[in-house]
């Protein structure tokens, strides 16, 4: 797939350009809207990661013919945070605040999303070439996709600082994030991550930086876990021809984030 869309003459011309401008003005958005702004550098690098999430991703599912519906979602969320974690492992010596997870997050879904538009944009031009779909097309995702993109990632990204910087993870369990995906988390942890512990008792009634009464494990199992269920409301949304639904849930999870960032700043 990838290598008859590079090939393609519009690729440089047309794709790519068009696909990094939604993906540059939302990293640029909601970074400068941040009162902690990151590097260019450093954001260009997880930009990065979540491109490269978008391709193992695709080869991955063209292997092995992945086609159920939860099952997409939660493959596709799961390469997300595989590469987030790549990422904000090389620049977590700079967190300082929670919302630096937010930020980093984001920026991966971010990445992932320039890739799938680049895809979608080829196949569209392909069928209709440069007719109005095409422009329909990267409007839709302009606005919802990308948005849903990086919200799910940034949100995992919130979890993902909450338990690095929190007092639990050094000074009583001492659990690294990482260990999260290499070591089998106890039916206790998994009721948390799944009951959504952290999200009811830490962000929606009110927001709460400490967690010190969480497990590192099962925050940043919690983080994978409600990327999965946004996604998975997203498409279902799409897929049942609810276009408005869809973008109500992108945009009030970026308000959602949002407020979160500046609260926890």
């Amino acid at each position: 797939m990838w290598n008859s869309i590079l090939a393609d003459e519009y690729f440089w011309l047309s794709f790519f350009p068009i696909a990094f401008l939604g993906g540059g003005f939302w990293l640029l958005f909601f970074d400068r809207a941040d009162r902690v702004r990151e590097p260019l550098r450093f954001l260009s690098l997880a930009l990065v990661a979540g491109i490269l999430s978008a391709v193992a991703y695709g080869f991955f599912a063209e292997i092995i013919g992945l086609e159920n519906f939860f099952g997409r979602v939660a493959v596709e969320e799961v390469f997300k945070v595989f590469f987030a974690l790549l990422a904000m492992e090389l620049v977590r010596s700079r967190f300082r605040f929670i919302s630096q997870g937010i930020m980093y997050g984001f920026a991966v879904g971010l990445g992932f999303a320039v890739a799938e538009n680049i895809v979608f944009l080829a196949k569209v031009h392909e069928l209709a070439a440069f007719s109005p779909e095409f422009w329909l097309t990267f409007q839709g995702r302009f606005w919802s996709s990308s948005l849903l993109h990086a919200i799910t990632t940034g949100f995992f990204g919130l979890l993902y600082a909450g338990a690095y910087l929190s007092p639990t993870l050094f000074r009583t369990k001492k659990e690294s994030p990482l260990r999260a995906f290499f070591f089998p988390p106890n039916f206790r942890q998994l009721w948390f991550a799944f009951s959504l512990r952290v999200t009811r008792k830490n962000l929606v009634f009110q927001l709460r930086k400490n967690l010190h009464d969480h497990s590192a494990r099962a925050v940043i199992l919690e983080g994978l876990w409600f990327a999965i269920l946004l996604h998975a409301a997203f498409n279902f949304a799409l897929e049942k021809s609810f276009p408005a639904l869809a973008f109500l849930i992108a945009f009030l999870g970026m308000l959602g984030l949002w407020r979160i960032s500046k609260k926890i700043s």
